[in-house]
């Protein structure tokens, strides 16, 4: 798309003027604002400034500069539909085929502690407006929002005489709706906490935090506890994890769904159970691991009743999720436990996880056995492969590297014990849930399913396992060492599946 005017409108002139210089080279007409008007007619450029395409002056100290019907029109309208060529026409309507805006810079005013004032002065709206509007338009619209991509827009418009291709104006507009996204979630999360509704603390007493929530998802960051304290950051992120594992193992069961529990203590889960009844289900998740349930975070996939609120009336829990909670169960429960009512719905949306400079986005994680198959000479039981599968649904849930060994008894599945967030798989089996099993008095796991979230690089895993007489493995597969592994497991008798399918956890 041939670039005939342009736009400009910067608070950071780094490049500005090599930029003006390569666009006059090819006859592109100057449009600025204020300060960046004056930069370019100072440097000797020709500038239309901007008040004469939005038809009004700058107010309100700058305020209102680039915010008009004019402006956003000539970015909007669509240069391949007639209809909205005519208008254009009608209205007096030229085009503008490049933006270059960069946005106050109020992530600059945060770092300097401003006063309210200023930051509030550093909000951008006619910048996003701009950015935003182009970038919607990208099919006709080239946008800049930053100084670094100056030199790769020269680049691409010398080698197209004066245009920009499709891939690099999408490129471009990914980069601005990025862009605007973390400057709004930075004044989001400014004015939430100025407003008072910032969280007592962060992960520890001296971190400030805020929540934010999703306007168009529904889910955790919305409920509101029904007694007790606040939620507090880290009361979040396990209720949230405890919610995610029992609606895996909720949509597993498919129509006819047992009662099921979590528990999870410090982001990972320490028991996970599947029983005839809430009481036994919650019996059975809470001995997984008894010392880490205490103080611990709980999900449940139905209603507290006073039987249940009994179980707790000796135990110290900070969360308890559920369907629902009776009044005669919440006047038991002890009053510093948050009460958290849970909707075992799961949506699919993307997960968020920040880092330095940036956030990484991906689809959450989802389940299937699919593709399970049996990979050793002894052969996998039809009746142990529900375990199995549970098993794997367990490991899913803990953080890598991950084992967990699960039991069966007729309809109901236990995880028996758990080696979790290790640098290797063996000190998972050898150092963490040998001696678990030890400890409750375990001797023989060869009726249980030993499952790991990825593929066993050696076959030393399968030997330490054997010791503990395990005869069932599942994992995923995927080692260049598969058939070492998979010879180990003939040779000490063991059935193993592969499911094809990897869960990291980190």
């Amino acid at each position: 798309m041939t670039i005939k005017r342009a736009l400009l409108s910067v608070s950071d002139k780094t490049g500005l003027i090599e930029l003006a210089h390569a666009l006059t080279k090819h006859h592109v007409e100057l449009i600025a604002s204020g300060g960046t008007a004056k930069s370019l007619e100072q440097a000797g450029f020709t500038v239309t400034p901007v008040e004469k395409v939005s038809g009004n002056p700058e107010a309100f100290q700058g305020r209102m500069k680039t915010l008009s019907f004019e402006i956003s029109s000539a970015l909007l309208f669509r240069r391949d539909d007639s209809n909205d060529l005519q208008t254009a026409k009608d209205l007096n309507i030229e085009a503008i085929d490049l933006v270059v805006v960069n946005l106050y810079p109020f992530h600059e005013t945060l770092k300097k502690q401003a006063p309210f004032a200023e930051c509030v002065e550093n909000i951008d709206i006619g910048g996003p407006t701009m950015l935003r509007a182009a970038a919607k338009n990208h099919a006709a619209v080239t946008v800049l929002s930053s100084p670094e991509q100056y030199g790769a827009f020269m680049k691409e418009f010398n080698e197209n005489n004066g245009a920009t291709t499709l891939p690099f104006r999408q490129m471009c507009a990914a980069k601005v709706f990025t862009m605007t996204a973390f400057y709004d979630m930075a004044i989001a999360g400014y004015l939430t906490q100025a407003s008072g509704k910032q969280l007592r603390y962060g992960e520890n007493p001296h971190q400030s935090a805020v929540l934010l929530q999703d306007p168009f998802t529904e889910g955790l960051a919305h409920k509101e506890s029904l007694q007790g304290k606040e939620m507090s950051y880290n009361n979040f992120l396990d209720a949230d994890f405890a919610a995610q594992a029992l609606k895996d193992m909720w949509a597993w069961q498919g129509d006819y769904t047992h009662p099921s529990v979590v528990v999870v203590k410090h982001n990972t889960p320490c028991g996970m159970a599947i029983a005839e009844t809430p009481l036994r289900a919650l019996q059975m998740a809470w001995k997984g691991d008894e010392k880490s349930s205490f103080g611990g975070v709980l999900a449940l996939s139905f209603p507290v009743t006073e039987e249940i609120a009994v179980f707790f009336q000796d135990k110290f829990v900070e969360v308890i999720q559920a369907p629902g909670f009776s009044p005669a169960a919440q006047m038991m429960l002890k009053k510093n436990c948050r009460l958290v009512e849970l909707d075992l719905k799961k949506e699919n949306a993307w997960q968020i996880r920040s880092l330095e400079g940036g956030a990484l986005l991906q689809q959450k994680d989802t389940f299937s056995t699919a593709d399970f198959k049996t990979v050793t000479h002894t052969s996998f039981p039809q009746e142990k492969q529900k375990l199995a599968a549970f098993a794997f649904l367990c490991v899913k849930n803990l953080k890598s590297n991950a084992i967990a060994v699960c039991a069966q008894n007729g309809s109901e599945f236990e995880m028996v014990t758990l080696g979790s967030g290790q640098t290797n798989r063996v000190d998972c089996i050898e150092k963490l849930v040998i001696p678990r099993l030890q400890d409750k008095g375990i001797k023989d796991a060869s009726q249980m399913v030993l499952a790991s979230d990825a593929f066993f690089p050696f076959a030393d895993s399968i030997e330490i396992a054997a010791k503990v007489g395990v005869k069932y493995i599942v994992q995923p597969g995927g080692s260049i060492k598969d058939q070492e592994v998979i010879a180990e497991a003939d040779k000490q008798g063991i059935a193993m599946m592969f499911t094809g399918r990897r869960h990291f956890l980190h």
